[in-house]
């Protein structure tokens, strides 16, 4: 046979036939390429690949980065806290707070007949606050120590008076009898009704206390103007636990006492609630501040809380120089007394009632005032109470 010259055709004598192709079964024809998306080329497969190890190296440097600056900004704080002086507390920072506990305890320079009061008088009650011995059988004791807004009002036989400087190792404990809360306060037992001066309650002990004689206290004793820029002293056994160990236990129980200058008298005070002797039976403040060694806060200088909050504590003025022993109340010194020397006789004038503050520099002490309560009182204890006669 002959082939055609293109291959396609073949002479078999008498015409041409077209050739015919046979493939082997194992091959298969190939259809024509699809061409890729270009996004999936090799070129660009590597550039996203490339491209998500980029983003993963920042996101981790950023992170890091991040990380140290924390680190760096913690280590700074703990730096500068560590350099601060503690805050004052209660008492003027520079004083430490072991001489304010002398003090509270009598110990020497701060005896007695050195011209001291008598801070045996001063008790702790229960855990809760403290207290001023003003009779054999009789404590007097600011109102939300015994009916507080919050905890309500305790019955007798859980209370107990602890006598002593040292609230965890008393040298006498006395069970209660009976607990008489004025009525001004039992009717508004709350934060507003603490500014009319009627926090004050009487405790009544199942038995006479022994060793400490009962401090006086200011019954109808006139309280005038004469006696501001008096030096006054205040004692109570205020819970130092977040800022003092003393190794006893979590309540820092030690008693302390410290020195103020009177800054604020008032009286006649009256609570807009109703009760039974609201006519007679009226409310009262003695108030000082706590200044600072550098006198930079004066709290009580004139002008100052003529409006405000505390205003209710009256209109005067006073020095910004601290005293050597300047000190405030803090929570727990709670119906703890104020002394104040009258007629040659350190005399009871007041119950820590509440502040401006938890005892820092510029606080207003504001103490419900115990002559305001005179017949309150004796009608509660009658004729057998010194002062009452």
């Amino acid at each position: 046979m002959t082939l055609s010259q293109d291959g396609n055709f073949v002479w078999d004598g008498t015409k041409w036939i077209p050739v015919q192709q046979n493939f082997p079964q194992h091959q298969q024809q190939i259809s024509p390429a699809i061409p890729l998306h270009p996004s999936y080329s090799q070129q660009n497969i590597v550039y996203v690949q490339s491209h998500r190890k980029s983003n993963k190296f920042w996101l981790l440097l950023g992170g890091g980065i991040f990380a140290i600056l924390v680190v760096i900004l913690l280590l700074l704080g703990a730096i500068i806290w560590a350099l601060l002086p503690p805050p004052e507390f209660g008492h003027r920072l520079d004083v430490s707070h072991s001489t304010f506990e002398d003090l509270g305890a009598n110990k020497e320079p701060y005896l007695v007949n050195e011209g001291y009061p008598d801070f045996s008088t001063t008790v702790a009650i229960s855990n809760f606050g403290s207290g001023v011995i003003i009779g054999d059988r009789w404590v007097l004791t600011a109102g939300h120590v015994v009916l507080d807004e919050e905890y309500g009002e305790e019955q007798p036989g859980a209370w107990v008076v602890f006598v002593g400087s040292d609230y965890e190792n008393p040298d006498a404990t006395y069970d209660v009898k009976a607990i008489h809360v004025h009525p001004g306060w039992r009717a508004d037992n709350s934060n507003d009704g603490l500014e009319y001066g009627v926090d004050i309650a009487l405790i009544e002990l199942t038995s006479s206390i022994q060793g400490v004689t009962p401090a006086p206290w200011a019954n109808s004793t006139e309280l005038d103007d004469q006696f501001l820029d008096s030096l006054i002293y205040s004692s109570g056994f205020g819970d130092y636990g977040d800022v003092i160990d003393d190794g006893s236990g979590d309540y820092y129980s030690q008693r302390r006492a410290w020195k103020n200058t009177l800054d604020r008298l008032s009286d006649d005070i009256d609570p807009p609630k109703k009760y039974s002797g609201d006519d007679v039976w009226q409310g009262g403040w003695v108030v000082y501040d706590f200044d600072s060694p550098e006198g930079d806060y004066n709290s009580l200088a004139k002008g100052e809380n003529s409006d405000g909050m505390f205003s209710y504590v009256g209109v005067g003025n006073s020095s910004s120089v601290a005293l050597d022993l300047e000190g405030t109340s803090v929570p727990g010194d709670s119906g703890g007394p104020t002394y104040l020397k009258i007629n040659g006789e350190w005399t009871v004038i007041g119950l820590t009632s509440h502040g401006s503050t938890d005892g820092y520099y510029g606080d207003l002490a504001l103490n419900t005032r115990v002559s305001s309560h005179a017949d309150w009182i004796c009608s509660i204890t009658g004729n057998a109470l010194t002062g009452c006669e």
